[in-house]
């Protein structure tokens, strides 16, 4: 990743272990695309009626060269299922992406002019 994560909490008791557990989720992406810019976490308890508790949410905001993955998840209970959840689901888009972006550099390649072509 070229740059840090920012990580934002929002009604959740700032945690290093929290904190640790975000950016190692991060470091993973790098694994799947080497293209990351910028990626912003933001984890927040959202008040529900009382009946319900607390539900906790957590929104991704990949950057990319031309795009951006955006991520949104919640959890009942807690926060790092939230994470790991969001972290998987950006992690099968950044997938997807690559994948996109090799079926894409692939068909330019083999469309240009003055490449040897073996019949």
């Amino acid at each position: 990743m070229h740059s840090a994560v920012e990580i934002v909490l929002r009604g959740i008791p700032r945690s290093d272990e929290l904190e640790f557990f975000i950016g190692e989720e991060a470091r993973k992406l790098d694994r799947i695309c080497d293209h990351v810019l910028t990626c912003r976490v933001v984890a927040q308890a959202l008040r529900r009626p009382k009946q319900q508790g607390v539900q906790l949410a957590v929104g991704l905001a990949i950057t990319l060269p031309g795009t951006e993955v955006v991520v949104n998840r919640e959890h009942a209970e807690d926060v790092r299922i939230a994470v790991r959840e969001a972290f998987k689901a950006a992690g099968l888009q950044l997938e997807d992406h690559a994948r996109r972006q090799g079926d894409i550099e692939r068909r330019s390649d083999s469309a240009s002019p003055g490449k040897n072509r073996e019949r």
